[in-house]
C-alpha cells in the first residue's frame, strides 16, 4: 500500500528502490546497459545491485531479500512468467558464450586444456566446458573458481586455463596478449531469466526495471561475433 501511495503521488512516474540479485557474468556485462537506461528513463527509480551465486539468487527472491533475481538457464522458455517453487520465472533474452584462452592456444591443433576457470560453479554456462572436456578426455579437468568474469579473463590470458565467458566479455577483453576465443572448443547460448516473488503484484519501480530488462540483450544476441567452433545448447 505504501508503494502504491508513492506511485500515485508522483502522477504514475515509477518511484522507489529495486534490489536486484544477479550472477557475476550478468552483473559485470549484461546489466550495464539496463542500468544506464534506467537512470535516463526512470530517474526516480533507485537500483541496488547484489552479486550472488546462482544458488543464492532463488533463495533471496523467495525470502524477499531481493525484488528481482537474474540467472542463466539452458531452456529458452516462452518469455512469460511461470511459477515453480513459489518463484515466478520469466525468460528475457539470450546471451552467447564463447570459450577463451591464451593467444597461443589458437596456433595449430592445441591440446585439450586440463584446467577450466569457473566464475560461478552453479551457473549452467560454467558447466559446459567441464562436461565437454570430461567426455572427450575421459577424465574431469581441474577447476579454478575466479569469482568474477574479469578475473577469469585475466587468468585465461595468462595461460592458466580456459574459461567460458559472455561474448561481450570476450570482445571487451580482446588484446594482442589475449585472451582470445578458442575455436577448437564449443561455445554455447544461455538464456537470461528473471526470478520474481510469486505475490501477484509488482511495484511500479520493479515493473519499470523489468520493462527495460525485457528489451535488453536482443540486439546483442543477434549481432555477429567471434566464432568458437560448434555451439552446445
Amino acid at each position: 500500500m505504501d508503494e502504491m501511495s508513492v506511485a500515485l503521488k508522483n502522477k504514475g512516474e515509477p518511484t522507489g528502490r529495486v534490489v536486484v540479485g544477479a550472477t557475476a557474468p550478468l552483473m559485470e556485462y549484461e546489466l550495464q546497459e539496463i542500468v544506464r537506461q534506467s537512470r535516463y528513463r526512470y530517474p526516480r527509480v533507485s537500483l541496488s545491485l547484489k552479486v550472488m551465486s546462482t544458488g543464492d539468487v532463488e533463495a533471496a527472491v523467495a525470502s524477499g531479500s531481493v525484488d528481482v533475481g537474474l540467472t542463466f538457464t539452458r531452456a529458452a522458455g516462452e518469455g512469460k512468467a511461470a511459477a515453480a517453487g513459489g518463484v515466478l520465472r520469466e525468460a528475457l533474452f539470450s546471451v552467447p558464450f564463447v570459450p577463451v584462452g591464451p593467444v597461443g592456444s589458437l596456433a595449430g591443433d592445441p591440446p585439450l586444456p586440463d584446467r577450466v576457470l569457473v566464475v560461478d560453479p552453479d551457473c549452467p554456462s560454467q558447466q559446459v566446458l567441464p562436461h565437454y572436456l570430461t567426455a572427450v578426455r575421459g577424465e574431469a579437468p581441474a577447476l579454478m573458481e575466479t569469482g568474477s568474469t574479469r578475473g577469469a579473463l585475466g587468468l585465461a590470458g595468462a595461460g592458466l586455463g580456459v574459461a567460458m565467458v559472455p561474448r561481450a566479455a570476450a570482445d571487451c577483453g580482446s588484446a594482442p596478449e589475449g585472451p582470445a576465443p578458442v575455436d577448437s572448443l564449443p561455445g554455447t547460448v544461455m538464456h537470461v531469466q528473471a526470478l520474481l516473488p510469486d505475490s501477484g503484484w509488482l511495484s511500479p519501480a520493479v515493473s519499470a526495471f523489468l520493462s527495460l530488462a525485457r528489451r535488453a540483450g536482443g540486439a546483442a544476441a543477434d549481432a555477429p561475433g567471434p566464432s568458437a567452433g560448434p555451439v552446445l545448447v
